[in-house]
């Protein structure tokens, strides 16, 4: 596999635009001739892919977000693991808060980067380890590589699904025994969101679409750690209920303070690891709002897949 050609596939809606994304991978190292770019207008980024994925020429697809910036060497670097291992299904790595972006996107970064409040999906958000085989813990769609065989003979996106659909795919291809990397250096940078509602909404869309990837997959052990925002949740609401019919005792809230110690010391490491203080400083609020929004994001997805469910139950005359 010679420079193999790669298909780079952008979705975006037809109001925005992908200029700054191919004007990147057009002054990327690898030979301009090997490199298709397909930009596909729609509203189901799911379907997009798939289509485009279909259409594409390339040994390799390589999924972008029309917004994904990549550096000169991403498609040379990613290459180089698909020529020494036959049997990879994917590649990916993580997508980086651009240098140019504002005080408040910068701090949602390092927010997102976290391992306090991202846990292990905090890879996704910043360049940590070596390079190793992964799951889709550590992926993200605006990031990722995969052979376009292997895409296409195992029907590519859920197109039901919209966001989550790459962790799916990624757990189906996983349990037939193929292989996905992380390489912390295989780097694209994206601008975070502008504005506090738009971040907050994210984590709903989020939380919503863990419900439904698992309504798709079934329920497995590992779904508990997405699962724990729900306690968050449900201990914030026992505490505010418990509170107006009687006065709580003071231990009642070591869990909150727990939260509140373990969240400062992650902004401080955050800072000294950064060298840039007080963005990092806000990771507290941006952990406490992205772990409420996903909770809630769950309550609402679980709501949306029983109610059809209880309203035919009361429905029956």
């Amino acid at each position: 596999m010679n420079s193999p050609i790669i298909s780079v596939i952008l979705p975006r809606r037809s109001q925005d635009s992908a200029e700054q994304a191919i004007q990147a991978i057009l002054q990327c190292d690898y030979p301009q001739a090997q490199l298709e770019i397909l930009e596909v207008i729609g509203e189901n980024p799911s379907q997009q892919r798939n289509r485009a994925a279909a259409a594409a020429k390339g040994e390799l697809l390589y999924f972008l977000d029309n917004d994904s910036l990549v550096t000169p060497d991403l498609f040379s670097r990613i290459v180089q693991y698909y020529q020494e291992k036959d049997d990879l299904a994917g590649v990916g790595g993580p997508n980086l808060t651009p240098e140019t972006d504002s005080f408040l996107q910068k701090s949602f970064g390092y927010a997102l980067a976290s391992p306090f409040a991202h846990f292990k999906m905090a890879a996704r958000y910043t360049s940590t380890g070596k390079v190793r085989e992964t799951d889709e813990k550590e992926l993200i769609l605006c990031n990722l590589s995969v052979r376009r065989d292997i895409f296409l003979q195992e029907h590519g996106l859920n197109e039901s699904l919209y966001p989550n659909e790459e962790n799916e795919f990624i757990n189906r291809l996983l349990r037939k025994g193929y292989r996905f990397l992380y390489d912390p250096e295989a780097v694209v940078y994206r601008s975070r969101r502008t504005r506090i509602r738009d971040f907050i909404k994210q984590f709903l869309r989020y939380g919503r679409g863990r419900v439904e990837q698992m309504q798709v997959e079934g329920f497995s052990w590992k779904s508990l750690l997405f699962l724990a925002p729900l306690g968050l949740l449900g201990y914030l609401a026992g505490c505010i209920g418990l509170s107006l019919v009687m006065i709580l005792p003071w231990w009642v809230f070591l869990p909150i303070w727990l939260y509140g110690g373990f969240a400062l010391f992650a902004a401080f490491q955050s800072a000294l690891q950064a060298k840039e203080f007080w963005p990092a400083l806000l990771l507290p609020l941006w952990s406490f709002a992205m772990h409420l929004a996903y909770g809630a994001g769950l309550v609402v997805g679980f709501w949306q897949s029983c109610a059809p469910a209880i309203h035919s139950t009361f429905s029956r005359k």
